[in-house]
């Protein structure tokens, strides 16, 4: 409680006239090269008008990332993933405030977020995961069990044995996090079954997944796009056995190549999904970077290249807050808890 009090309080207080002016005078002494900030973002996109939708990975509407790129640009030097790769391998040093833009999951509301980089010039790199594109039928799992929650007439489900209400809203919230942290536990082998039966008992009102089709990925890669891997089924790294861990960087890798005639050296970690084996893994087949969804700023002349930090942009994630994420010397500090 004393926790959550204070992480508000410091939100409060970034986000003021006096926080802004704090962190000038901290970026002004923020010199240190060859820091990376890498920030992750999802959907672009009004909520009201996805509501079928899991709203956990509702990053920002258009209008307020067109606000946050044109504030990143008068205070962090917006780099290329080129640009991140040479640094790693010691071609270059990345300049102070240095920031890579990622997007995961390849959303087709990327479009929206494509149409402010373009207009500013800016580089971006989209982690596509490649059995989903022109198959409208496969959808990701966390899409479908909200909105199965959301429009199923029942009113309560079982979960291990436990009775779950979906009477109202906070309860299919809270039955959506629960079910959420179960599937993240179970081997993707056994989560993807598991997830197909509750499905059909909640009587879902299924939907074709809106992911970018791979004609509209290549013209996307012609337009200045980055592409780069994340896996091929999405399922957590860290869940399947390493020969399948494996065959998803592999063949995500593959397909993307082949596809669209680039060379593709960077992995996403679905989830943050990611053990010392799998890493070590990636680095054996030819990666030459990997991003996590763990929560920091990168040093590249120590880091580890495949378990690069990244921060993630959600609801509440203010320009001001990002920015005090940014500082060098702040790598430690916790941000408030996104809502899910």
């Amino acid at each position: 409680m004393i926790k959550t009090v204070f992480s508000q309080c410091a939100l409060s207080l970034v986000n003021s006239w006096a926080g802004s002016s704090l962190l000038k005078t901290l970026e002004s002494r923020d010199s240190c090269d060859n820091i990376l900030r890498v920030i992750t973002y999802h959907r672009v996109d009004l909520p009201s008008d996805n509501p079928h939708l899991y709203p956990g990975v509702h990053s920002v509407t258009p209008d307020q990332f067109a606000t946050q790129l044109d504030q990143l640009q008068a205070c962090a030097q917006i780099v290329s993933l080129d640009d991140v790769l040479d640094a790693l391998e010691g071609r270059r040093r990345l300049p102070a405030k240095s920031v890579l833009i990622t997007f995961d999951d390849a959303y087709q509301n990327f479009e929206a977020a494509w149409k402010h980089l373009k207009s500013r010039d800016l580089p971006v790199v989209l982690f596509v995961p490649t059995s989903f594109p022109d198959h409208p039928e496969r959808k990701f799992w966390w899409d479908r069990v909200h909105w199965a929650i959301q429009s199923t007439p029942q009113t309560q489900i079982t979960l291990d044995g436990q009775p779950l209400l979906l009477s109202d809203r906070k309860h299919k919230a809270d039955a959506a996090r629960l079910i959420a942290a179960k599937v993240k536990e179970l081997p993707h082998r056994d989560a993807m079954p598991w997830i197909d039966t509750l499905c059909e008992n909640l009587q879902e009102d299924a939907r074709p997944n809106e992911v970018l089709t791979w004609q509209r990925l290549r013209e996307l890669s012609a337009e200045g796009v980055t592409m780069g891997a994340h896996t091929h089924t999405h399922p957590l790294m860290n869940q399947v056995d390493l020969e399948e861990a494996r065959e998803e960087a592999v063949r995500s890798r593959d397909e993307l190549q082949s596809r669209l005639g680039t060379e593709i050296r960077s992995f996403c970690y679905p989830a943050g999904g990611v053990s010392d084996e799998v890493a070590a893994m990636l680095k054996d087949v030819g990666y030459t970077a990997a991003f996590t969804t763990k929560r920091g700023v990168n040093n590249l002349d120590n880091c580890d290249p495949m378990r690069l930090d990244r921060i993630n942009v959600g609801g509440r994630t203010s320009t001001n807050v990002l920015r005090m994420q940014f500082l060098s010397y702040a790598r430690d500090l916790k941000p408030a808890r996104q809502p899910a």
